[in-house]
């Protein structure tokens, strides 16, 4: 009874971890997805820049390109900052369930090894069960020749 009880733990925490390991992937996903968004913006940002040295060397440039590039870069800076926080956030998510992830593996482990105790005990008894049937046999067989 004992011993059915616990199987039926390990595969419940057996089915908690593997149920944890879908949720950190997809976190790790969305982390990878949030980054690339990020990297995509930066690039943006670098390119702009770019474009708005090569028209500074050109010449002078107009007050609306004036404006137009100094928005923009407000722009890109407030989405590069947000994009920057969504990750932090991301990262600390992925964090948080690697560490749950790691105490399941622990506690379906833990089930393993009492899983592994008790049927490691049920067999010894069993052998120690046979060992006396079999020395009985022995000892009957001999005492009648």
């Amino acid at each position: 009874m004992k011993k059915r009880k616990i199987k039926k733990a390990l595969e419940l925490k057996g089915y908690a971890k593997e149920q944890i390991e879908i949720s950190v992937q997809k976190s790790r996903d969305e982390l990878e997805f949030e980054h690339a968004k990020l990297d995509s913006t930066l690039k943006t940002f670098e390119l702009t820049v770019s474009e708005f040295n090569r028209r500074q060397k050109e010449g002078l440039i107009n007050a609306q390109d004036l404006d137009l590039f100094y928005n923009y870069f407000s722009y890109l800076n407030r989405q590069i900052e947000e994009q920057k926080q969504t990750v932090t956030l991301r990262l600390a998510e992925v964090e948080l369930k690697q560490e749950t992830l790691v105490n399941a593996h622990k506690e379906k482990r833990l089930f393993e090894i009492l899983y592994e105790k008790i049927t490691n005990e049920e067999t010894r008894k069993k052998i120690k069960v046979d060992q006396k049937e079999a020395d009985f046999q022995f000892l009957s067989r001999r005492s009648r020749r």
